[in-house]
């Protein structure tokens, strides 16, 4: 089976994403946040043409959009959002950059996409990965990610339990019941107390509202 570098992305998130898109798909709205998202990327791609390469400290290279990446030993294909060729005939030549355009924080599901990107990356080139960058599209910063041997052997265990849950259609519990709340698939998840969810945002609401004297009533 092959899964997509994002199927990771989603599996740290939330594992029931995956259930949703391989066991029972489900049709998948695309969101303002989504839409926002690739607005991001396609004007950060017009900026980074022009950019020297000073913010991932190195002095020079290509860089590569929307790079096509696979590993027949992973079972993985996808894209990185940007791949960066050095040329160096010594040292690490490619550094795979993935963007993000929320806040400062480096999630997990985005450093272990970007780990998979890295082992990938490997394969297909013959040559060793042991840094990425995560870019901040909002703060204009790129942070640095060291790929470690515990990193690699995790990205293998999840892809194990991907499949796990693709073949015996396996049904996990929540990543965290805290994401559950504005996640786009919690309506189809009945095992979550919504109604309890419902009272506890109509509460909030009012308290909102008595904060700033409103008087829209709560949806």
């Amino acid at each position: 089976m092959e899964i997509l570098a994002t199927d990771i992305k989603q599996f740290v998130y939330c594992p029931r994403v995956i259930y949703y898109t391989y066991v029972e798909p489900v049709p998948k709205k695309v969101s303002f946040k989504m839409k926002y998202a690739r607005q991001q990327h396609h004007i950060l791609n017009q900026k980074e043409k022009r950019r020297s390469l000073k913010r991932y400290h190195l002095i020079d290279g290509e860089r590569l959009f929307g790079y096509e990446i696979y590993s027949d030993m992973l079972n993985i294909r996808g894209k990185v959002d940007i791949l960066i060729d050095t040329k160096r005939k010594q040292g690490q030549q490619y550094f795979p950059v993935e963007c993000k355009d929320s806040d400062s924080k480096i999630h997990n599901n985005v450093k272990y996409q970007l780990v998979a990107y890295a082992m990938a990356i490997e394969e297909m080139t013959g040559t060793r990965v042991n840094k990425g960058f995560i870019y901040n599209i909002n703060e204009g910063k790129a942070y640095p990610i060291e790929i470690t041997k515990e990193q690699r052997d995790f990205v293998r265990k999840m892809i194990s339990m991907i499949k796990k849950i693709v073949y015996e259609e396996y049904f996990p519990e929540p990543r965290s019941r805290k994401r559950c709340f504005d996640c786009e698939f919690r309506r189809y998840c009945n095992d979550l107390d919504i109604e309890s969810d419902n009272k506890v945002r109509k509460q909030n609401f009012k308290k909102v509202q008595e904060l700033f004297n409103l008087k829209k009533p709560a949806p």
